[in-house]
């Protein structure tokens, strides 16, 4: 009568044990999740700016043309499953006089959350909005001389609701401090052709994940804490759950799509700390695999003819040239922030990687959180020469493989020669 559990038993132990081969702790993640659970959102973590200090530019050296792209503010997920499976189980558990003090903070967090939710999938919250006012405001002051005068701006924006409103709250903070700018704002169907370009889609980048997905994200999970913290009565409470690793992932992703709402996260503290790693390591190692400079896809990941970075080189020439806008704003999504940033070399989230290497490089709490934005500042002196630095979260970047004039710092024109059909 007992031989089959104890074969299963037996079995969830190996499949663990295969899942710990395939996978190792990285200590400089595991601290940083230790310190702040909420950071294993993911791309679904509120907007982290980076430091704001300015290299200064070589002598001579001024600003006179900013181009832009931005992933939309913190928002809401997809969907109502995971919320009805919470509630679901946690009010059945209530009525029966089994919700432990954690339990019930779990339950008014899903409540919340489904409140500001609405019905409404992928809307952007206000949150958000101040995020992207936060960064208009910023970018004003850091860089007054392009906005001096009356200076023209083209604001393009993906068609999605979110990026409309996030360009929405940008160019009204914008406008604000400087009410001369004069405006082009527009969005359509057209403009997603590059807007949402996210490069070759190769299908190997898509099968090195897989593995990833069996052994970290579908791994068996310990339910012992969950049961054990959630509810005064393990036994009762497991019958009340019909999928324990959908219950575990529905309440991991309502943890940490709450921040974006500036809901106080609950949840987290119950989850099994190798569960919250694993599963923040499971979307870092799938995002960076498809959308990234994954190194065991090299040059294939990248469009012969790119739109996104055509559109950027384009821009930048006609601003180089004495054309009329001093800014070009983009509003768009995450993966082709990241393929932007991977075609273009930018250190940091357009890192060429190879997938061991992604828990100790790439934390996608800081390379790909709401907000995202990529800004490239260019500079010129009496001569014509012409600079650019690039800022990705705000933050001075160095670029792969080209060697800067100074510091931040790199000439345009080599650049361009570089960055054409992704040579790097």
């Amino acid at each position: 009568m007992k031989r089959i559990p104890t074969i299963a038993l037996l079995l969830l132990v190996a499949i663990g044990a295969a899942a710990q081969d395939f996978w190792k702790v990285d200590p400089g993640m595991e601290a940083a999740l230790r310190a702040d659970l909420t950071l294993s959102g993911t791309n679904h973590h509120p907007y982290i700016h980076g430091d704001l200090r300015d290299t200064p530019p070589p002598a001579g050296y001024k600003p006179f043309y900013i181009s832009h792209y931005a992933r939309h503010g913190s928002r809401h997920s997809w969907g109502d499953s995971y919320y009805v499976l919470i509630l679901d189980v946690l009010q059945k558990a209530d009525s029966l006089g089994i919700l432990a003090p954690a339990g019930r903070e779990a339950l008014e967090q899903t409540r919340e959350v489904v409140a500001a939710w609405d019905g409404m999938d992928g809307r952007l919250s206000q949150r958000g909005v101040r995020e992207h006012s936060e960064i208009g405001h910023r970018m004003v002051h850091r860089f007054p001389q392009v906005f001096r005068g009356a200076p023209k701006i083209r604001s393009i924006s993906s068609t999605v609701q979110r990026c409309i409103v996030s360009m929405n709250a940008m160019t009204t903070a914008v406008a604000a401090d400087r009410p001369r700018v004069q405006w082009t704002l527009d969005t359509g169907e057209r403009f997603m052709d590059y807007i949402s370009h996210t490069g070759t889609k190769v299908p190997a980048c898509r099968e090195i994940q897989k593995p990833y997905k069996a052994h970290i994200w579908d791994a068996p999970c310990d339910s012992t804490q969950l049961l054990r913290t959630m509810f005064t009565d393990a036994a009762v409470a497991r019958t009340l759950i019909p999928s324990l690793d959908r219950f575990h992932k529905a309440l991991f992703r309502t943890a940490t799509i709450s921040g974006c709402w500036d809901i106080e996260d609950r949840i987290l503290k119950s989850l099994p700390f190798e569960y919250v790693y694993r599963f923040c390591s499971y979307e870092q190692h799938d995002i960076m695999a498809r959308y990234g400079h994954c190194a065991e896809i090299g040059q294939a990941r990248f469009s012969p003819d790119d739109l996104l970075g055509r559109d950027f080189v384009q821009k930048a020439d006609e601003a180089v040239a004495g054309g009329e806008y001093a800014v070009d704003l983009r509003f768009g999504h995450d993966y082709p922030m990241l393929y932007l940033c991977a075609w273009l070399g930018v250190e940091g989230p357009g890192s060429r990687l190879s997938v061991d290497e992604v828990d100790a490089k790439w934390h996608g709490w800081d390379m790909l959180c709401m907000g995202s934005n990529l800004q490239a500042i260019f500079y010129r002196n009496r001569k014509g020469h012409v600079l650019v630095k690039f800022l990705y979260q705000e933050q001075e970047r160095a670029l792969r493989g080209i060697e800067s004039y100074s510091g931040p710092y790199y000439e345009w024109d080599k650049l361009r020669a570089r960055i054409e059909g992704y040579k790097r």
